[in-house]
């Protein structure tokens, strides 16, 4: 290595560790070790880019252009500065460029691959990835993002393929294997996934999300006492983790071991006292064991925390309806009202709503919006019987 490679190779260094100081020091020196070199302009373009100072790397790189049109570096850090301003199409230009001069330059042939993925030429990003691979067998961005192409264009088998050599060079990163266990769930692999997690729950010890995806999908083939198993074991390796806590209090509720639910539910609230989930959670859970009165407080409470959600709504008004009085059935219509204007209309709030306008003397409107809800799949509970419905329908 001469000496200019060496500098250059030392402030690239410096770049990488952020220290730009040092990396502008090395490029000083350098070019007056040999002003003519256009290597020390194009290092500062570099560091220019790094800094954000898109216009001075975008200067200096048409500079060198001009000199040397050739020259695939400059013409991977000016696609750099193109896609930077959002320039996309000459951005692509500028990194084909790269790999049409330099063939055997890995980082262009990352970048081309890169942005065509961020621009959805996914077929063609997989190829530019696929030769960045060729050239850097070992590296495992290349690696994994060659793996995610293939996977995006269907080719689950070849993407686990590439993930299991990422796993194979970063053995550290546990999320290699819970993207493959993904990809075999896609590709229909469901047994060699779970094979996939139990394996990385066993190696990684910490983890619980290994066993939380274990508990997703033995809850999908229909078998909640497994999956429990698995949330409660995610939730022993991880006490703190609310998402794991709020899977468990779900699986526990839909095994009736309420006293469990509530148990989960109110950790996440200690954790969380704002977690509008967990105050739902806790309004199910009461209600299920004829608690009518706190489960109405904890979905008022969610109802409060998350304006934007319909099921706390539903499920208070739900409450309220049966209850019976006519402040109650005016609240209930109140709260129905407004969770059917919240995003996608529930079919459930809808037909309940429909239940509300008709208890209250608005046929008209309960026919409307019982037609409106019968378009759509009901999820979740309705409140009053089928004979009520059809009322409400005639």
């Amino acid at each position: 290595m001469n000496a200019m490679n060496a500098l250059m190779s030392q402030a690239e260094t410096y770049l990488t560790q952020r220290d730009v100081d040092r990396a502008v020091a090395i490029v000083t020196e350098a070019k007056k070790l040999e002003p003519a070199s256009l290597e020390p302009d194009v290092m500062m373009a570099s560091i220019a880019l790094h800094m954000g100072k898109l216009n001075e790397s975008k200067t200096i790189l048409d500079g060198v252009i001009q000199r040397l049109p050739k020259h695939a570096r400059t013409r991977m850090l000016r696609g750099l500065v193109h896609e930077a301003q959002e320039e996309f199409a000459e951005a692509l230009q500028s990194f084909e460029l790269a790999t049409r001069f330099a063939p055997d330059s890995m980082p262009s042939w990352f970048n081309r691959g890169r942005l065509m993925l961020k621009r959805d030429r996914i077929a063609e990003a997989a190829i530019a990835f696929e030769k960045a691979a060729g050239l850097a067998p070992d590296n495992v961005a290349v690696l994994a993002a060659w793996a995610q192409s293939l996977a995006k264009l269907g080719h689950a088998r070849r993407a686990a393929n590439v993930y299991l050599r990422c796993i194979e060079q970063n053995v550290a990163n546990p999320f290699f294997l819970i993207e493959l266990a993904d990809l075999l769930v896609n590709a229909g692999e469901r047994p060699l996934a779970e094979e996939v997690l139990a394996a990385g729950s066993r190696t990684y010890e910490s983890q619980g999300l290994f066993e939380s995806k274990l508990a997703a999908l033995a809850l999908q083939r229909s078998e909640p006492e497994v999956a429990a198993r698995h949330a409660r074991e995610a939730v022993r390796r991880q006490p703190d983790c609310v998402e794991f806590l709020l899977a468990l209090t779900n699986l526990e509720i839909m095994r009736l071991k309420l006293d469990k639910a509530r148990a989960a539910a109110e950790r996440v609230l200690k954790l969380e006292p704002t977690n509008w989930t967990a105050h739902h959670q806790l309004g199910i859970i009461f209600e299920t064991a004829k608690l009518k009165e706190k489960a109405m407080s904890f979905y008022r409470r969610a109802a409060e925390l998350a304006p934007n959600e319909w099921a706390p709504r539903n499920n208070l008004a739900v409450l309220l309806m049966e209850a019976g009085t006519i402040s109650s059935k005016q609240e209930a219509l109140t709260l129905l009202e407004e969770a059917v204007k919240l995003g996608v209309p529930s079919a459930t709030a809808l037909f309940n709503l429909a239940l509300a306008q008709h208890g209250a003397g608005q046929k008209p409107q309960a026919r409307t919006t019982a037609k409106r809800a019968a378009t759509l799949v009901v999820r979740g509970r309705i409140t009053l019987p089928a004979h009520d419905l059809a009322a409400a329908l005639a």
